[in-house]
């Protein structure tokens, strides 16, 4: 009704910067690194090797990587912690046809998308509503038609990047990939991380120490 009003009640973020530096040392590493075969996987093909930015050559993109990671965390979700690291990162392709099934990233804290190789035409990330979480009740009707009108009626909200775009947002927001309908390999590099050392505190009765539980 026109004299209605309808406020945002705590919206979850979606974190967008670019990346300026020079890629191309880092691409051609990111090239030359071997996958999994993913011609049956509803993922596409992964990096074997899931520690890509570990390596040298990635060094000023993993100082920028974090300054993003730590700017969301401190200041968009009001996390306390002392430290963030990274966890896995690797490689994502998407040949023709390939899509990544909605998912969401367990054991982590923030994840992080860096789209160095955006092509034209290529697949939006798709952001998802689930049925029956802990903020939604399982009793409810069926839902009409999908037009991406209205921010509050979205069952998917998809966000189309640039590249060199870096996107972060929290790992337990459920994600994927539509089918890649170009004639191109979708490339994208996937990033972690959490906080060091400890979680949460004791005074909340909410701490983990991780070396604690090292065997």
């Amino acid at each position: 009704m026109a004299e209605s009003k309808v406020f945002s009640m705590f919206p979850t973020p979606l974190y967008v910067t670019t990346y300026e530096g020079d890629t191309t040392e880092i691409v051609k590493y990111f090239d030359s690194c071997e996958m999994n075969d993913g011609r049956t996987s509803p993922y596409g093909w992964i990096s074997k090797n899931s520690y890509i930015i570990d390596h040298p050559v990635c060094l000023q993109l993993r100082r920028f990587f974090m300054q993003c990671f730590e700017d969301f965390a401190t200041n968009i979700m009001r996390y306390r912690y002392k430290e963030l690291q990274f966890a896995q990162s690797w490689l994502t392709y998407k040949e023709p046809g390939q899509f990544h099934k909605a998912h969401t990233h367990p054991n982590t804290l923030l994840a992080g998308v860096f789209y160095y190789d955006h092509q034209p035409g290529d697949a939006a990330i798709c952001s998802s509503k689930v049925a029956g979480s802990q903020y939604r009740t399982y009793l409810e009707p069926s839902l009409q038609d999908d037009y991406q009108q209205h921010p509050f009626s979205q069952e998917e909200i998809y966000f189309t990047p640039q590249r060199n775009n870096f996107i972060i947002f929290p790992s337990y927001v459920t994600h994927g990939v539509p089918p890649n309908k170009t004639n191109k390999v979708r490339k994208a590099l996937g990033v972690n991380a959490l906080t060091k050392g400890t979680l949460g505190d004791k005074e909340t009765i909410s701490e983990i120490i991780f070396g604690r539980y090292a065997s």
